[in-house]
């Protein structure tokens, strides 16, 4: 009985306490932007008499904002509706987005509560074309469609910012109608090249001029280098016979800017419109064109095209005066080694007296002297317009100190009677050893030789020579022959007089340095304490002996640092190699040979500064530089190239370990 009527006062007391039901008859939508309306109906139904206070609030993110408030008076069983609106601006919303909640209340009683929904304040761009390259003048034409978040097209404007490769920065403005927007930016013809980034903002406005909804999209662009100008750099314009003509393109964009990796065809003419060479380079890569030593003074025209641009420029191979000095003996062989003729004095030092020759040579021409001086070792010093020759310890005979042309010392004896008399006596007995082998022939008959005597056996190189060889070669002073391109490697020996007055097994070791030789076809030359080993193609039937030279002087090397390791008696030594012209003839017995220009004197040059080194000199160097590595060093006013690496050099090494085992057990 209690209970019943505990239960039945707190359900009237219950009942005093709702007045009316809150009904939302439609829920919010999931996403609005700023400025758009939010419309909630509302149904009141009255539970009893009712008079009081309706609100509705915003809330979003902690944030409690009142919308809507308005007095309700129903009598029991009455329903009213309303419809709050909520229109979402700066001034209500200020910079609130989020996810919301709208609440509503009557004043005093458990309020009710909308579905979640979100406020932003975001516009998505999408960019409809995809071209990302352009040329300079062109235009980027910028199209797209701007949505808000609710899926709304945007009605607002778009402002476009350019910031070039070098920061250049440049503002557009365009207005977005129905969510669509475009525009058609020209590049300037002198653009830069490289990344352009392109920054699109676009954004809604109010009435009041705010900012209310807003979106960003960057992107980048590639601006292009066009070719706009070819340029021909050379070197040097002033070419000396030589040396190399080092002429490279330069192909400019339209801000003048360098453009590489570009293929260039490169002709080099000269003045009789013959083209002397064509190739391809990459733009600012050198092209070298050597010129010869002997070339004449001319005019070379440069041509060079690249894709619908030409150029040319002309370079002058300039005159060069000069001349070549060798001793060889008693004899001084001056050659022209210049590309004019020479008609200079040439002044001649011997001993403390000056003597002048008149030197009149046409290029490539020789003269020699013949020297006389009372019977003892000269100081020969050598003085001409371009430079200065000095050669020590040159053994001269004779009565007083002399200078003649060779041939015309010949030509003067001729005119003494005395001389006469002894041809004469000479001739006789000639023609009696002639007469005297006849007369035996006809009784004795014909004594043959014997097979060992028939046959072809080294024989010393000269009288004074500590080694053998079946492939000598005698220098000429005046020789009719084949004019080629050879290899020199020349072998300095220091300890030359040590090493004859000993005999032991420094020796041996020569003797195999020239056993190596015949294998690489070399004929040798030897003149005091130098032995030259020359490398032609009358001899190797090849024109390239460049590279052999190379692998044959590092054997020689190699051959001798072995045996100073090995022997008490050492060898002290000094390698050189250069490349040049000489005018050869092959013999039964030997190769004839004339030096052209410096062939053999830079070869004892560089040899002479070496130190148990292979060093080459610039003209080889450049003819194996595909193959071999190397650093240019300098000593003693002599330019000289030191060996770094040989390609294939593990091959190399071990042709020289199996050539050492091999000279080792012979």
């Amino acid at each position: 009985m209690k209970r019943g009527i505990i239960l039945l006062v707190f359900i009237l007391f219950i009942t005093s306490i709702i007045s009316a039901e809150i009904i939302i008859n439609q829920q919010p939508n999931e996403v609005y932007s700023l400025g758009d309306p939010i419309n909630i109906p509302i149904k009141i139904k009255a539970l009893s008499d009712l008079s009081g206070s309706f609100e509705m609030n915003l809330l979003c993110n902690g944030h409690d904002i009142n919308f809507y408030k308005n007095g309700v008076q129903l009598s029991y069983g009455e329903e009213e509706e309303i419809v709050p609106s909520l229109i979402l601006t700066k001034e209500v919303m200020g910079d609130i987005t989020g996810t919301c909640k709208i609440k509503a209340a009557l004043v005093g009683e458990e309020p009710q509560l909308t579905n979640e929904f979100r406020i932003s304040n975001v516009i998505n761009l999408e960019i409809k074309n995809n071209e990302t390259e352009f040329t300079p003048g062109e235009s980027i034409l910028i199209d797209g469609h701007a949505t808000k978040e609710n899926n709304k097209d945007v009605n607002g404007f778009i402002g476009i910012k350019i910031i070039s490769s070098d920061g250049k920065e440049s503002d557009y403005l365009e207005t977005i109608g129905n969510g669509f927007f475009s525009a058609n930016i020209s590049l300037e013809k002198e653009a830069k090249a490289g990344e352009y980034k392109i920054k699109l903002n676009a954004y809604e406005r109010n009435f009041l001029g705010e900012t209310t909804n807003q979106g960003f999209f960057d992107y980048t662009v590639l601006v292009l280098q066009v070719p706009t100008s070819l340029e021909i750099l050379f070197e040097n314009t002033e070419v000396e016979p030589g040396t190399n003509l080092k002429v490279k393109a330069i192909l400019r964009d339209q801000t003048g800017e360098k453009i590489g990796g570009v293929l260039n065809t490169i002709k080099i003419v000269n003045d009789k419109g013959i083209i002397l060479e064509q190739t391809e380079k990459l733009t600012d890569e050198f092209l070298e064109f050597p010129i010869l030593y002997n070339e004449p003074p001319a005019e070379l025209k440069v041509i060079v095209q690249s894709g619908q641009l030409t150029n040319e420029a002309v370079c002058e191979i300039i005159e060069k005066k000069e001349v070549n000095i060798e001793i060889i003996n008693k004899t001084l062989i001056i050659t022209n080694v210049g590309n004019v003729y020479y008609n200079d004095t040439i002044s001649v030092k011997i001993g403390n007296q000056t003597l002048n020759i008149d030197g009149n040579l046409e290029v490539d021409e020789v003269q020699k002297y013949i020297l006389t001086a009372p019977n003892g070792e000269y100081s020969i010093e050598v003085t001409t317009e371009e430079n200065k020759f000095v050669e020590e310890g040159v053994m001269l005979t004779g009565d007083s100190i002399n200078i003649k042309k060779a041939g015309e010392q010949a030509m003067s004896l001729m005119k003494h009677p005395i001389v006469w008399v002894f041809v004469i006596i000479l001739l006789i007995l000639v023609a009696f050893i002639v007469v005297k082998k006849g007369y035996k022939k006809s009784f004795f008959g014909y004594i043959y030789p014997r097979r060992k005597e028939l046959q072809k056996d080294k024989t010393p190189i000269i009288n004074e020579s500590l080694t053998s060889t079946s492939n000598k070669a005698e220098l000429s002073l005046s020789l009719k022959g084949e004019k080629q391109n050879a290899s020199l490697i020349c072998l300095k020996l220091r300890n030359l007089k040590e090493i004859k007055s000993k005999k032991g097994s420094a020796v041996e070791t020569l003797q195999k340095i020239m056993n190596l030789a015949d294998s690489y076809k070399s004929a040798v030359y030897e003149n005091n304490d130098n032995m030259f080993f020359i490398l032609a193609p009358i001899r190797t039937r090849t024109f390239g002996n460049e590279k052999n030279a190379v692998n044959f002087s590092q054997k020689i090397k190699e051959l001798l640092i072995h045996h100073n390791r090995t022997y008490n008696q050492k060898i002290n030594f000094g390698i050189g190699l250069n490349y040049g012209a000489i005018v050869a003839k092959q013999d039964p017995d030997s190769m004839k040979f004339m030096s052209m220009g410096t062939f053999i004197t830079n070869a004892k040059k560089i040899a002479n500064v070496s130190n148990e080194e292979v060093l080459l000199s610039d003209k080889i160097k450049e003819r194996v530089m595909a193959e071999v590595k190397t650093e240019k060093h300098s000593k003693d006013g002599v330019d000289f190239y030191i060996i770094k690496e040989i390609k294939d050099s593990e091959r190399h090494k071990q042709f020289i370990n199996r050539f050492m085992e091999r000279m080792g057990n012979e």
